[in-house]
C-alpha cells in the first residue's frame, strides 16, 4: 500500500513537517493545491480521459480540514462539490467511497463493494462500465491504466492512486488536493517514477 494520507490514527503515516505546495510539474503530469468545495474542478482536469476521487468519510472530514488549514463548515459542503463535478462531467468517474456519501450523489451506473486502505468500501461509478478486478482500490487503479491514458484524482492526497495507475500503464495525470502539504509530499513522491 505505501503512505497513505489518512484521518485514520493507527497504521497510517501522516507528513506534518512539511511546507505547502501549490503546484508541481512531473514528466508525466502535474499536482495542483486546489480546493473542489471553494473552487470547482481546475481545467488542467479537462485533459484527462476519466476522473478518480477518493473523498473522506464523514469522521474524517474535520482531521483532513484542521490538517489543510480549511474552514468547511459542513461534510454537506463536500457532498455538494462533489454532486456539482459529476453533475457536469460526461466523463467516467470512480469513486470508492461510505454508503452515506454515496447516498447523496447523483445516483451511479454501477457500484460494487471494494477494499480501501484495508477497510470496506464501495466502489460507484458513473459514466462507464467496469468489469473488475474488485478486491481492491490498488487493482483497480492497475487496471484503470491498462485503459485508459490519463487519470484525473481530484482528492489524490499522496498519490497512492496515481502510483497505481502508472504502473498499470497509464501515460499521464492531473493530481490535486487542498491541502498543499500533500501536493509537497506527493511531488517527492513521484520523482522516483519516471
Amino acid at each position: 500500500m505505501g503512505i497513505y494520507h489518512s484521518a485514520l490514527k493507527s497504521g497510517v503515516m501522516t507528513y506534518k513537517d512539511v511546507k505547502e505546495t501549490s503546484r508541481a510539474n512531473h514528466s508525466k503530469g502535474i499536482i495542483l493545491k486546489n480546493d473542489i468545495i471553494s473552487q470547482g474542478l481546475p481545467i488542467e482536469f479537462d485533459e484527462c480521459d476519466f476522473l478518480w476521487a477518493e473523498p473522506p468519510w464523514p469522521h474524517g472530514f474535520k482531521v483532513f480540514n484542521e490538517r489543510a488549514n480549511a474552514d468547511h463548515k459542513s461534510y454537506q459542503n463536500l457532498v455538494d462539490a462533489i454532486s456539482e463535478i459529476i453533475e457536469s462531467s460526461d466523463k467516467p468517474i470512480y469513486m470508492p467511497l461510505c454508503k452515506s456519501l454515496l447516498r447523496g450523489l447523483p445516483n451511479a451506473d454501477q457500484v460494487e463493494e471494494t477494499s480501501l486502505n484495508s477497510g470496506e468500501a464501495l466502489l460507484a461509478i458513473w459514466n462507464d462500465e467496469y468489469v473488475g478486478p474488485y478486491k481492491t482500490t490498488n487493482e483497480i487503479c492497475q487496471t484503470l491504466g491498462s485503459i485508459y491514458s490519463c487519470i484525473g484524482d481530484f482528492t489524490c492526497g499522496y498519490g497512492n492512486c496515481v502510483v497505481d495507475f502508472i504502473e498499470g500503464g497509464g501515460k499521464k495525470f492531473v493530481a490535486s488536493d487542498f491541502d498543499g502539504k500533500c501536493v509537497t509530499v506527493m511531488a517527492a513522491r513521484m520523482k522516483k517514477i519516471h
